[in-house]
């Protein structure tokens, strides 16, 4: 099969590799397999690529091929793929987070070889019937930003009437405004351009922050003034640089929540004191349970949560993605798709 894969430190290509299988897991047929900032923390050693040759991508929808039989899903089944691999057996498993599995088998573009491949191996119960209004390249950007957003927003109890600032208008971003609207919240997006903030407008931002120059260090007193002085009840943090987390902080009013979900090299450092007299919570979200992959397919099958698509690519054009990427060229996300 073709892939994408790391084949040496600083060696990235588009070659051929054995195809896909696992004794007990069902195989699909890849059609559709988004292009995430993850991939480039790999390719620029961030996050550590578990082996070589590794395949790359966390993200896809396609086509059942073969499964287990009684497993639920059939060959010829349309599914999306949901990349947390859990034990199945511990408390969180058991509970519905199995992303915090303690004895994981492993993510599919992490610990596992990923997505950017023509055929994935991936136990049955990770895949998810598709609706036929969700198409493939909707469903794999829902197996991420989709999931992600819908997860945050469960983890911080938004709820009818909070004030949510979102910052960083990418493809999780556009997925989270979508998510904390349609939950009832008053949005608040922080873009870097123009362009974006449009685009979190037409998501259902009711005001948005352009950084034009000023830097994060205006963001505080941006949202305070935008919010009648109160400052934010939640700030979902995209960026992960650490004047973006400082000023997340400095954004919320009594009580709020600051939801850290995108990371850089860049550490943050605050004095316990900013945090106490408000009592502020610091929460920490990391990808999403299978049961949120599953609500935001609900919500795009239902109308309430789009993708916003930048360019579709094939799988031998994946380099021209990441670099489009790299460059923060993209509005939205870009997906691999297959014929």
């Amino acid at each position: 099969m073709k892939a994408a894969f790391l084949a040496q430190p600083n060696e990235f290509v588009v070659g051929d590799l054995p195809d896909a299988s696992v004794d007990g897991w069902a195989v699909v047929q890849t059609k559709a397999a988004g292009v995430c900032g993850t991939e480039l923390h790999i390719l620029d050693g961030m996050i550590e690529a578990p082996h070589l040759p590794f395949v790359l991508g966390h993200e896809a929808a396609g086509i059942v091929v073969s499964a287990p039989a009684g497993s639920g899903v059939a060959p010829g089944d349309r599914v999306a793929v949901y990349n947390m691999i859990g034990c199945g057996k511990c408390q969180w498993c058991r509970s519905g987070n199995e992303q915090i599995c303690l004895d994981p088998v492993g993510q599919l573009g992490f610990t596992l070889d990923g997505t950017f491949r023509d055929l994935i191996a991936v136990p049955a119960e990770n895949l998810i019937l598709l609706p036929e209004q969700v198409s493939f390249a909707d469903a794999a950007l829902l197996s991420c930003g989709g999931m992600t957003a819908v997860h945050a927003i469960r983890l911080g109890d938004v709820a009818l009437g909070d004030t949510v600032v979102v910052n960083g208008v990418g493809g999780v971003g556009l997925m989270a405004i979508q998510v904390a609207f349609a939950a009832g919240a008053r949005v608040i997006a922080i873009a870097d351009s123009t362009e974006k903030a449009t685009l979190a407008s037409n998501a259902g931002a009711f005001h948005t922050i352009v950084l034009d120059g000023e830097g994060y260090e205006a963001v505080p007193a941006r949202v305070k003034e935008a919010t009648g002085g109160l400052g934010a009840t939640h700030f979902i943090e995209l960026v992960g640089t650490s004047a973006s987390m400082l000023a997340g902080i400095r954004s919320l009013g009594r009580r709020g929540a600051f939801v850290s979900i995108g990371y850089t090299k860049e550490e943050i450092a605050v004095h316990p004191i900013e945090l106490i007299l408000s009592e502020i919570r610091f929460l920490s979200s990391v990808a999403a349970s299978r049961r949120d992959l599953e609500a935001a397919i609900r919500l795009a099958a239902d109308g309430r949560l789009s993708t916003v698509i930048d360019t579709r690519y094939a799988l031998s054009d994946v380099e021209v993605a990441l670099d489009r990427l790299r460059a923060r060229q993209v509005s939205g996300r870009n997906v691999l798709v297959w014929d």
